[in-house]
């Protein structure tokens, strides 16, 4: 047993998947074997047809020289034979033992029903036969082959051992051209065999240089167009990987800009409570006690300098700036709204317009959602309320209207006047145009929108779209 220290370790090759492989590889790989056997298959198919076209040549060539010195001396011949003494003569006279008998191992005449008339060979003359050629070569064919002696009349040219053209020749009647006997000749065929060898190998080197130059050619063009698709791949990889940062850099800044936006809004609210609260604290306290010392010095003397009737103006003054203080400071601090929901919220911001105003106003609430976020409830209490302020104050005397829905993902918010005594189309003033722009900064900063609409014949709506989600 080898012990571990030495044993050689294993190694195992494992081949690249198909998938993994370039695709010039896989051009490479597939035309190549396509390419291939379509070209083994066309070179087989021409170097085919090149034997065929040289073995019909042939045919042709040695059935005229069968027709030209045969049919002359078989014209007195019976339909069924045999040959003369005279006739047999007369053919060994021109094929055996001449020069023109020596390019040929054997020259034979066949009756119509396969009976063997005559053979240079000398043998079986007289005997029948089961040719299939000769019925062929009978009906005025010429049939032509190339190492076909297996028959049993052709066991002398089968021993020969030598590549030999065998060819069935009909043989005519001159005066009525019908066929009278079919003639058969071979020939050795060694340079017939070599020419078509050399000539199969040339077709079969010329169809594969030409396989390799298309190959080649089309691998060059599948090849950059490889090397084209992956760097088109890299840069739009690239691309993309560029975009995705954008956008996760876009997606940040979005959400810093709605952070920043509600913040802001949240500020707001922190910054008018306290405004609210100094009101309350400073101006209120102070007026307060004015109108303490005003009322106190009429129950007995007037203040030095001052008549009657002007401390009670002073007093009638003070207390008009002292309810319009606390008013305002009422409206700058915002009530607790986080325990109660969006519908709450409205009616609260009703409830308390009416309180402060003694005005009555029509509110219709219907399909709200049941839980939103402090923001939106912050913002709707605010729109209800600068919309109520605004038409208290812009149209005195007009009927209000107040309306909220839930419509899918939003919140709208309606707020209408009929216009009281101020006409629909009177440009607004700069103090309602300055709480506009409030609300407007207020809806935006929650990706809402807000619409001002003029109704006929008198009167504005305010219509505001909150996204739920916010």
């Amino acid at each position: 047993m080898v012990p571990d220290l030495i044993r050689p370790k294993s190694r195992t090759f494992t081949l690249p998947r198909w998938g993994n492989l370039s695709l010039s590889v896989q051009f490479l790989a597939v035309g190549g074997l396509v390419l291939t056997l379509s070209m083994a298959i066309l070179g087989t198919l021409v170097g085919d047809l090149i034997r065929q076209t040289a073995l019909r040549t042939a045919g042709e060539e040695w059935a005229a020289f069968l027709g030209a010195f045969l049919e002359p001396h078989i014209q007195q011949m019976a339909p069924e034979g045999p040959l003369t003494a005279q006739e047999v003569g007369e053919l060994d006279a021109l094929f055996v033992d001449t020069p023109l008998g020596e390019r040929l191992v054997s020259i034979k005449i066949w009756s119509l029903n396969g009976k063997l008339l005559y053979s240079t060979l000398k043998e079986n003359v007289g005997e029948v036969f089961d040719v299939d050629d000769v019925p062929a070569a009978a009906s005025g064919k010429t049939v032509v082959a190339l190492d076909d002696a297996d028959t049993p009349e052709s066991e002398h040219e089968n021993d020969l051992g030598v590549p030999l053209i065998e060819v069935y020749a009909p043989l005519h009647d001159l005066r009525t051209g019908e066929v009278i006997a079919v003639g058969e000749l071979y020939e050795e065929a060694d340079l017939l065999v070599s020419e078509l060898a050399n000539s199969r190998t040339t077709t079969f080197m010329t169809v594969s240089l030409t396989t390799a130059l298309m190959l080649g050619a089309l691998y060059f063009i599948v090849h950059h167009g490889t090397l084209t698709i992956a760097r088109q791949r890299a840069d739009l990889r690239q691309h993309v990987e560029d975009a995705q940062q954008l956008a996760s850099l876009n997606r940040e800044l979005m959400l810093s800009a709605d952070r920043a936006r509600l913040d802001a809004s949240e500020a707001n609210e922190h910054l008018l409570a306290r405004i609210g609260s100094d009101l309350h604290d400073g101006p209120v306290q102070l007026l307060s006690l004015v109108m303490l010392r005003l009322s106190a010095g009429t129950s007995s003397v007037p203040p030095e300098g001052l008549s009657a009737s002007q401390v009670d103006e002073l007093i009638t003054i003070t207390q008009t700036c002292l309810a319009e203080l606390r008013n305002n400071s009422a409206g700058l601090s915002l009530p607790e709204i986080g325990d109660i929901g969006i519908r709450e919220t409205l009616e609260l911001a009703v409830f308390r317009h009416e309180d402060l105003t003694g005005s009555k106003v029509f509110a219709t609430f219907s399909d709200l959602p049941e839980t939103v976020s402090d923001a939106v409830k912050t913002c709707a209490y605010r729109v209800v309320q600068e919309g109520l302020t605004n038409a208290f104050k812009h149209a005195p005397g007009a009927e209000v209207t107040v309306s909220a829905r839930g419509i899918a993902t939003d919140l709208i918010i309606e707020v209408a006047d009929t216009g009281g005594t101020a006409p629909s189309d009177e440009a607004p003033k700069a103090g309602h145009k300055l709480g506009l722009a409030g609300m407007r900064n207020r809806v935006g900063a929650l990706k809402g929108t807000l619409e001002i609409t003029a109704l006929r014949p008198r009167g504005r709506k305010i219509r505001v779209t909150l996204p739920i989600s916010t």
